[in-house]
This record gives structure tokens, C-alpha cells and sequence, in this order.
């Protein structure tokens, strides 16, 4: 917000935008924000749950999937006032699509998308909108922002307008010179189950697929406790940790990743933990991911889990103890 404020000022057109900001948003307060502030633009920034919906809060301040669907036809009362939709959240593009059938320019995600990539197209976007610049080339601009950062995600953020073939066309001409039939979906890439340590993860990656969630944190520890020969202990080291094999940790978060439409996975414990902000404690990441209950005072193991898509985000796998090691192996593998 600081940086869409601060480019917001020095731009031309500053005295056409006023900048308003809801935060820890639950459900109810959508449609109440929409109606206080009346905005031409709107953008969401944080959690999405891919074909599920976008994450806000209930009353207790629980995650609360609001279905697509349901998104939709809230901007459709509203399309004779929002102009522009952003959903900077990750796979978000089942949403935009859904969306922009009813208001003129929607931008979302079609993949997960890290923090500063996302950070850096809305600084990009908002700076050519304070410039006067169409939304289309506002869109460019925040694309090309990613990739001047260094970012490989600049291909992530997808513009739709309420003629979604003719804007799929023209988003993707810069990407490649063949002419697309966007009614003709491409084949998913073939999962990588390549293991270093001679593993299989066709059953992990199975469950995962059947959505069996339980299931599939079972399966993980595992085959994290196989690779270390630890299955009669039961039980992982801070030091195994350290040297877990960089392959298949990656093989184990893009399979958890992947079939969750990043609502789960190693890697999205690791930025939630990024986003807190806070000197490293387990309780604090136990509160953000839904393992403890600070009025309970309790932590959850086993079944007393939320094994379904509802539960907090980087709510599985389960971590132990371990933690701390695990975002750094993360790190030093690049996951």
C-alpha cells in the first residue's frame, strides 16, 4: 500500500485517485466496502484457493472460501460503477474469468505468484494508471515491472476484458508467434516424480489428486522419514532437515503445491512465515496456519487437523518441530 501511495503522488493524475484500504476483510464487509466507498477500481490482495474461491476472514477470523460464483454475481450489481478488477492473489484466474463477464477489465493469476512479484506489478500498474496510461498498458507495464526486477513471473498476471477470447489472443502474442484457439485448453505438464533417493511418489501424488488430503500428509512424512532410514524412530532431526536431498523436497512441495492450487505445501508455510514478519517462533506460525489455538492454548495433531480445503492456508503438510530448518533448507534449494 505504501508503494501505490507513494507512486500515486507523484504521478499527474493525483488528484483523480483516492486511495482507500479495508484489511483482515471478512466476507459481509465486500459488498459493504464496495457500497461505503464506491470504487472504480478494486483490488484484492491475498489468499486464493484456485477453482475454490478467494480467502477472507469469517467472524472469529477463520479462513472463509467465498465461491466464484458467488464473486461474480457480486460484481455484476456493481458493473455499471467498477471499471477494473485485480486479483493479486495466486491462482486466481478461475475468478477473473468468471468476473469479467461483467466488468470491463480484470486482471488475475494463473499460477501462484510470490510476494515481490507481486509487489512489483502493482507498483508498475498503478504508476501507469497515475500517468494517465489505459489499463491495457498499465497491464504491460506491471508485467514488465516483474521481469526488470529480476522475477521470472512476469508471464503470471493474465488481463481479461469482457471479450475473453479476443484479450487470451492478444495477451499471448507476446509470448509466441502462433495463433491460439483459446477454446482448445493445453495439456497439463506431466507431474516431475524424478527422486534422487530412488522414491516413489506415485501414491503421494494419487492421494494428493483424489484430494486426499489426510491421506497424502501421512504419505509425505513417510517418505521423508524413508529417505533418512528414521521409520522405527518415527520421528525427524533438525540435522536431517539440513541435508534433505534438494530433489526431492521439490518433487514433495510442486506435488502438494500443484493439487491444492497452492492452498498447501512447504513453500506456502515458508512465505506465510516470510509475510508474519516476526522474530521466528513456532507458536506464531501454528496460529497463521491453524495448528494452535491461542484462546484454547492448544495445539492440533493427528485427526484433530483440518484435512480439507477449508482449513488456513499452509494449513498441510504438518510440520514438526522442525520447522526452522525446513525454511531454510527451502531456501538454500531455491524452492
Amino acid at each position: 500500500m505504501r508503494e501505490i501511495k507513494e507512486g500515486l503522488k507523484r504521478s499527474k493524475q493525483r488528484d483523480y485517485y483516492l486511495l482507500e484500504t479495508a484489511q483482515a476483510v471478512r466476507y459481509r464487509d465486500i459488498h459493504r466496502a464496495i457500497l461505503d466507498y464506491e470504487p472504480n477500481i478494486i483490488h484484492f490482495s491475498g489468499h486464493g484457493a484456485g477453482e475454490e474461491g478467494l480467502v477472507f476472514e469469517d467472524e472469529i477470523g477463520q479462513a472463509k472460501v467465498v465461491e466464484t460464483e458467488a464473486l461474480a454475481g457480486l460484481f455484476e450489481l456493481f458493473a455499471e460503477q467498477v471499471e477494473c478488477v485485480v486479483l493479486n492473489a495466486c491462482y486466481s484466474k478461475v475468478q477473473a474469468e468468471a468476473i469479467a463477464q461483467h466488468i470491463n477489465y480484470v486482471i488475475g493469476m494463473s499460477q501462484a505468484i510470490g510476494d515481490r512479484a507481486a509487489i512489483e506489478f502493482a507498483i508498475g500498474f498503478y504508476d501507469a494508471l497515475g500517468a494517465g496510461k489505459p489499463v491495457e498498458f498499465a497491464y504491460k507495464l506491471g508485467c514488465l515491472s516483474i521481469r526488470i526486477a529480476g522475477i521470472s513471473e512476469n508471464l503470471t498476471p493474465k488481463l481479461l476484458t469482457n471479450n475473453h477470447s479476443q484479450t487470451q489472443l492478444i495477451t499471448r502474442a507476446s509470448q509466441s508467434e502462433l495463433k491460439i484457439n483459446p477454446s482448445i485448453k493445453p495439456e497439463k505438464p506431466a507431474d516431475n516424480l524424478r527422486s534422487g533417493q530412488g522414491i516413489d511418489y506415485t501414491l503421494l501424488r494419487d492421494l494428493l489428486a483424489d484430494g486426499k488430503w489426510q491421506e497424502a500428509d501421512q504419505e509425505t512424512m513417510a517418505i521423508m522419514l524413508k529417505i533418512f532410514t528414521r521409520e522405527k524412530e518415527g520421528w525427524l532431526r533438525s540435522q536431517d532437515i539440513e541435508k534433505f536431498p534438494c530433489s526431492d523436497l521439490e518433487v514433495i512441495d510442486q506435488l502438494w503445491v500443484k493439487y491444492s492450487n497452492g492452498h498447501f505445501g512447504f513453500s506456502v508455510q515458508k512465505r506465510i512465515w516470510q509475510d508474519i514478519g516476526a522474530i521466528p517462533s513456532q507458536t506464531l506460525l501454528g496460529e497463521h496456519v491453524g495448528w494452535y489455538l491461542k484462546d484454547q492454548k492448544k495445539w492440533l495433531f493427528g485427526s484433530e487437523l483440518n484435512f480439507t480445503l477449508n482449513a488456513l492456508p499452509g494449513h498441510l503438510p504438518r510440520l514438526g518441530t522442525w520447522w526452522a530448518a525446513l525454511f531454510s533448507r527451502l531456501e538454500t534449494c531455491k524452492i
